[in-house]
């Protein structure tokens, strides 16, 4: 599992570099930097959690069997593997940037406002289920 993450967090600053060397049409504030580094924080957070559930059932499950934690992401599946996760994160990563990067600033920030307050409750929700390590 701490292969997996360092992998994500390595794949994570690549996609972050090349987003840095792309043309940009209209210069990101710094707030908008720091709410886009929260979000990928967030979702590897997110990540995080993932792994954690997935080493929770390959452990215990035959001991006692999680039936109130399951993923919801559809593009990651029932049963997440790590390598799915890892690509899923990076692909949404670099598209939202992509996305992102097209808006002017006063709408790029007011969308990551609200990525950001969503991937919050996520992560909050899984925390609560006890998915953090």
């Amino acid at each position: 599992m701490r292969i997996a993450f360092i992998y994500l967090f390595y794949i994570w600053c690549f996609v972050l570099s090349i987003c840095q060397a792309q043309n940009i049409k209209e210069k990101w504030s710094p707030e908008s930097v720091t709410l886009f580094t929260t979000l990928q924080s967030l979702s590897i957070l997110d990540a995080k959690q993932i792994f954690h559930m997935e080493e929770y059932r390959m452990y215990y499950n035959d001991l006692e069997p999680i039936t109130y934690a399951h993923e919801a992401n559809p593009l990651i599946g029932e049963s997440p593997t790590q390598d799915r996760v890892v690509m899923v994160k990076v692909l949404s990563g670099a598209l939202m940037y992509f996305g992102l990067n097209k808006m002017k600033e006063k709408n790029r920030k007011k969308a990551l406002i609200y990525l950001n307050v969503f991937y919050f409750i996520v992560v909050l929700h899984n925390a609560s289920l006890g998915l953090m390590s």
